[in-house]
């Protein structure tokens, strides 16, 4: 039944929806890949990073897909890219720089490696109270925890080790996007406005040297983000933006706060569908942190107003509770 629902809602979009979809992915094995590919190509025409600005603007015959995963692992190289090879489907990789060929497991990790020891989590270890924390005290505090506990990611586990810049460099020259996401993995708003911006720089450069070419996409950890932030990425030298807007792509989004759609490898295809075609209704979903309801309040907002200073627009016409929880 999922499966038809979003099939027939996927139909009637392909012919009256403009735009697209952007995919948030993060780490897959070679037959969820497979399967994603699957049941987006059935319904959109995949496309490069580069293309991106053009097909918001232009409707093509089908809507776009632009397949994207962050954090960099190591599976992203040695799974993902070679499945996405030999079906011919370009993707970008978001890293976040300072951790590529680095032996210390993202913070996330080390948390899921606790949470699977401990029955339940301490009080100070809930996620939503570690993602209040500025990155330094997120990090100490887990690694407190970490110490005491006797527990560490595994890092022979390649959807938890981290990429090295020689792997990074070869899907660059096989034709896929890398972007930046980030110098590390902190929730950038929890930050000061200087480490904040710092971190988008860093991570850009960082990115454009190693690679020696362009950095053109920038995605915020975790997908929090402030106007003032990103366009500061833009300033950067990347050319596009990407938040975790739950939502269809098209030309009402400015290149500094585009939408995407998290997908997991558990994900059935009915369930793929279903989302899809609820995003290409319109409808801002929610978020697991709760964004969805700020953030259909955000493009409320935008469709009101000309398109004069989107910045000042979008957030000082926001209320303060508003506000703060879209930087949240």
């Amino acid at each position: 039944m999922l499966n038809a629902i979003g099939a027939i809602a996927l139909a009637l979009a392909r012919h009256f929806k403009t735009g697209g979809v952007i995919v948030n992915e993060h780490v897959l094995d070679s037959e969820q890949t497979r399967r994603h590919v699957e049941v987006f190509g059935r319904w959109f025409d995949f496309i490069h990073l580069d293309e991106l600005p053009e097909r918001l603007r232009h409707r093509g015959k089908r809507p776009f897909c632009l397949l994207t995963f962050d954090d960099g692992k190591r599976s992203n190289a040695t799974v993902v890219a070679p499945e996405l090879e030999k079906l011919g489907v370009p993707a970008v990789f978001f890293i976040v720089s300072s951790s590529i060929g680095c032996q210390t497991p993202l913070w996330f990790d080390r948390y899921k490696a606790l949470r699977k020891k401990l029955t339940t989590a301490p009080p100070d270890l809930e996620l939503h109270i570690l993602k209040q924390l500025p990155y330094d005290v997120l990090v100490e505090r887990i690694e407190r925890a970490c110490t005491r506990y006797g527990v560490e990611a595994d890092l022979d586990d390649e959807n938890v080790a981290l990429m090295s810049w020689e792997q990074v460099r070869s899907l660059h020259q096989r034709g896929f996007s890398i972007g930046a996401h980030g110098f590390t993995h902190a929730i950038l708003p929890r930050e000061t406005k200087l480490e904040a911006l710092e971190n988008i720089e860093k991570s850009i450069a960082k990115v454009r040297e190693e690679i020696a070419s362009p950095c053109s996409g920038f995605a915020f950890p975790n997908g929090n983000y402030t106007a003032e932030l990103a366009q500061h990425a833009i300033r950067c030298g990347v050319k596009m933006v990407m938040t975790t807007e739950p939502t269809w792509a098209n030309e009402s989004f400015p290149l500094w706060r585009l939408p995407r759609l998290q997908f997991f490898g558990a994900d059935s295809p009915g369930k793929i569908k279903l989302k899809t075609a609820v995003a290409a209704s319109g409808l801002i979903l929610n978020n697991p942190d709760g964004t969805g309801k700020t953030y259909r309040g955000v493009n409320r907002l935008a469709r009101r107003r000309d398109n004069r200073n989107p910045i000042a627009r979008e957030t000082a016409s926001l209320p303060a509770k508003s506000r703060s929880q879209i930087e949240a």
